[in-house]
């Protein structure tokens, strides 16, 4: 397991990416093109999703599902990932709460958002996921 927050660098995540399509794939890695789309290999939103829990697992990185669409092949996963992986080590200031943009309109908090107030009922950004309290 790589401790969160130490800013793994784009090969090292290609590498696991190999690794881990290798296993999922049941071949070897070095057969595994990094500019081919995950689709071309068979890899399904299933398949995706169980390989995100791994990097949540292995990296400490949450990532939303659309990225599996935003970032199709290792190559730009590696990438992305690596970037993800740097800002994270950039520590807690540099990283919005559950994937909120920095410096938007809520960066301070809104008062008169009920998100932000814990005094209202309703929507929270401190739930994960943004559910109710």
């Amino acid at each position: 397991m790589v401790v969160p927050g130490s800013g793994v660098q784009e090969r090292e995540f290609r590498g696991w990416l190999l690794e881990k399509l290798g296993q999922y794939l049941r071949r070897p890695p070095a057969d595994i093109d990094i500019s081919v789309p995950f689709a071309e290999y068979g890899i399904d939103s299933v398949a995706a999703l169980s390989i995100f829990g791994d990097i949540e697992d292995g990296f400490g990185l949450y990532l939303e599902p659309t990225v599996a669409w935003d970032h199709p092949t290792v190559q730009s996963l590696a990438r992305y990932l690596a970037s993800e992986s740097a800002r994270s080590a950039a520590g807690p200031l540099a990283q919005a709460p559950y994937g909120e943009p920095i410096g938007g309109s809520r960066a301070g908090g809104d008062p008169t958002d009920p998100r932000d107030n814990p005094g209202t009922s309703g929507w929270t950004r401190n739930t994960p996921g943004g559910g109710p309290r």
